[in-house]
């Protein structure tokens, strides 16, 4: 019988779990969210975005979890964008300048000057994550096939967004444990962080790590549930908040004065 639940160590600079991102402002959640997590584990199996197995297979089969090791900090940064964009009305946006029913009419057009959009993109910075995953009853084999992936993934694994990467291995076989379900692997599991700053940032961590669960019975609602459709819309799951979790035990290589 194959692993009941895989962790992942989610560690980087940046991090950026988008929840309600529209237009030009690109937002972060404050841990992961499960369709970012599937997507991450997508680029490890080489699954395109569309691909009706990253619902089918792992929004469906995977149960969700994550541990908050480090909080970190939403920090603020800007993107510029030039060029042309669609409108709801089917026409097209020069740089917000002009708008026009064709881009050969549009870039024709005298008086459709550049200009330049400036999107917000917000991150967690030197967050550190643990994440479960445990697999449903029907999916056997689901969980060994994501860790055969993982270990040689086929495009490059990033945290919510392309230009986050992680700071550590995503999974590691050595960081493992024979849990039965996410409750009891983000309840028991060692905390480790590999952030920056070491020793003094360690010091500083919260010493009680909040813990959510996915849950069909939970009090919080999340609209992060992965579906396949043509306008991108999320579906909406359950998550249910455990006690928090002290930090005492902690990973045998990692040393933190009182």
């Amino acid at each position: 019988m194959g692993r009941r639940v895989l962790l992942l160590r989610l560690e980087g600079v940046w991090q950026s779990w988008g929840e309600r991102s529209r237009w030009d402002v690109r937002d972060t959640g404050t841990e992961p969210t499960k369709s970012g997590v599937i997507g991450l584990l997508g680029c490890a199996l080489g699954y395109k975005r569309g691909d009706p197995r990253l619902e089918s297979e792992l929004d469906r089969g995977l149960r969700f979890g994550v541990r908050v090791e480090s909080p970190g900090r939403v920090v603020q940064d800007y993107q510029t964008v030039t060029g042309f964009l669609p409108t709801a009305e089917g026409s097209f946006r020069h740089s917000g300048v002009a708008t026009a029913k064709s881009l050969s009419k549009l870039m024709a057009d005298p008086d459709a000057t550049p200009a330049t959009i400036v999107s917000p993109r917000y991150y967690l910075e030197d967050a550190a994550f643990l994440v479960a995953l445990e697999e449903r009853d029907g999916f056997d084999g689901l969980l060994q096939k994501c860790e055969i992936a993982l270990s040689n993934p086929q495009w490059p694994v990033y945290l919510g967004r392309k230009a986050c990467v992680p700071t550590r291995p995503v999974f590691d076989p050595d960081d493992q444990g024979s849990y039965t379900s996410i409750e009891d692997a983000l309840t028991n599991h060692p905390w480790s962080w590999m952030g920056q700053g070491f020793d003094k940032e360690r010091k500083n961590a919260p010493r009680l790590l909040p813990v959510y669960v996915e849950d069909k019975d939970g009090d919080i609602v999340r609209q992060d549930a992965l579906r396949i459709n043509q306008t991108r819309a999320y579906g909406f799951r359950h998550v249910r908040r455990l006690t928090p979790v002290s930090r005492i035990k902690e990973a045998a290589d990692v040393s933190v004065d009182a």
